[in-house]
């Protein structure tokens, strides 16, 4: 008799639903494993981050008379794993562009226990990317990575990073043509990256990233290690590179208040001009935005302008020099914000400088060479300007092909107005995904960047 397929209703919609416990062990009955069914999850949390390559999740199960315990035998050594399949099966879409899919090994669980009734009982796991968990083991003793020896070719911060990846998850995990090496050679004496003793793989990547930029044109740029859960590959592109792909990469497209059509029709002057986005009436209409502009505080303390210093190691003396935002912003512009195009003019860049604001300088002091030291404080200058500008967050019913580091328009259909659309309307970079499942609801929780303003509000940079 041939297995059923594990279908559930979700927001009223049949979904592929598989969540399935693996223990390490085979107890004395043959049981190692527990497939739950829809109704026996609780609850279910996902996060998609643009900035973190590896997903985070949660999950709470129905318990009753301790099932889990009695079924499948787990020994909290980093082998217990809980992986999760979820797709529309109605959708017309690729199944891999929408499959939800990922593998997890339980990190921590925690029990609600009914003091009454046994049946009433609940567990929660706590869960990590088993890649995650892979490189979080310490790198061992004496490991060095990249060098070019003297009078060889120092190795770029991007090769060391596939490097630590296959040798620590495997050939074949990395998308070598969404792959760039970056501009940031090691390439003081000794030219190795030797990782402290308390470093793990995870820590080292994550330093190396804060290192690595990317020469584009007049702009040096940070890179984002990212993962595709279509090719089951990882990604290292340099953020000008996605904006200047936004065309491409724009996934869908949100109208405000009332409903929608594929033609977006009547759309206001800020909204973007590409057609063809797609757009549902039912899971894209947005009743209500949550919209944050940086005030004081927060532009006080990341759009600042940088006292960089280093060490000449030839003279021995300190070498500084001054970045300022007016001297990048030209080139920030062109390369995020007159990327995206808007009906009634040009889009203006959201950065709004005053007087006072001009003198404010932090100071950014690295053990490199001078010019890597200034291209590795711009490529933070930059990030700043781009990931802490406006934001948006969005609450709607769910959609397993939402990922991060897509983008996605806001519009609007009547004609009406408001001195909120410039803000509000146009194109937006999502940088984080949530996906929340409650028993048999399904949402998503996504937030947003946006570096520029319609071409009516040209006089916030007067």
């Amino acid at each position: 008799m041939a297995k059923e397929e594990p279908i559930f209703p979700i927001n009223g919609v049949d979904f592929f639903c598989k969540f399935k416990l693996t223990g390490p062990s085979v107890d004395p009955n043959g049981k190692k494993a527990i497939e739950f069914t829809k109704s026996s999850i609780i609850s279910f949390n996902l996060e998609e981050n643009f900035f973190e390559p590896f997903v985070n999740a949660s999950v709470t199960v129905n318990n009753p008379y301790d099932f889990v315990e009695n079924n499948v035998f787990t020994r909290g050594d980093g082998r217990d794993k809980f992986s999760i399949e979820l797709y529309n099966t109605k959708d017309k879409r690729p199944k891999d562009e929408i499959n939800l899919k990922y593998n997890f090994v339980i990190a921590n669980e925690s029990n609600s226990v009914s003091k009454t009734d046994r049946s009433n009982n609940f567990k929660t796991y706590t869960l990590i990317e088993e890649n995650y968990f892979k490189l979080n083991e310490a790198i061992p003793y004496g490991k060095r990575y990249g060098g070019g020896g003297r009078g060889g070719t120092a190795v770029a911060i991007g090769d060391i990073i596939l490097e630590i990846l296959e040798e620590v998850i495997g050939p074949g995990c990395i998308d070598e043509e969404n792959w760039e090496p970056g501009d940031m050679v090691i390439d003081n004496f000794p030219e190795y990256i030797i990782p402290p003793i308390s470093f793990r793989y995870s820590d080292l990547i994550k330093y190396l990233l804060r290192l690595y930029y990317f020469i584009d044109g007049d702009l040096a740029c940070q890179g984002m290690l990212t993962y595709d859960r279509v090719t089951e590959k990882y990604q290292l592109r340099p953020i000008s590179k996605i904006f200047g792909e936004n065309s491409e990469l724009t996934q869908e497209a949100f109208g405000l208040g009332d409903l929608t059509d594929e033609k977006n029709e009547g759309v206001v002057p800020a909204n973007p001009v590409d057609q063809g986005i797609p757009t549902n009436k039912y899971t894209n209409v947005l009743s209500y935005t949550n919209l944050t502009t940086p005030m004081v505080t927060w532009s006080n303390e990341f759009f600042t302008n940088y006292s960089i210093a280093t060490t000449d190691r030839e003279l021995g003396i300190e070498v500084k020099e001054l970045l300022t935002i007016q001297n990048v912003k030209d080139a920030w512009t062109k390369s995020f914000v007159d990327v995206f195009k808007c009906i009634g003019g040009a889009p203006v860049p959201f950065l709004p400088l005053n007087e006072a604001k001009s003198n404010i300088f932090k100071p950014f002091i690295l053990p490199y060479k001078k010019e890597h030291v200034r291209n590795i404080a711009k490529a933070q200058m930059i990030s700043n300007l781009t990931f802490l500008n406006l934001q948006l967050g969005i609450d709607n019913m769910g959609d397993t092909n939402r990922k991060a580091g897509k983008f996605i328009d806001v519009f609007k259909r009547n004609d009406r107005t408001e001195i909120v659309d410039d803000k509000l309307l146009g194109r937006w970079f999502v940088t984080k995904v949530r996906h929340i499942f409650q028993r048999d609801r399904y949402s998503n929780v996504m937030s947003c960047i946006k570096t520029c303003v319609g071409p009516d509000a040209g006089y916030i940079n007067e």
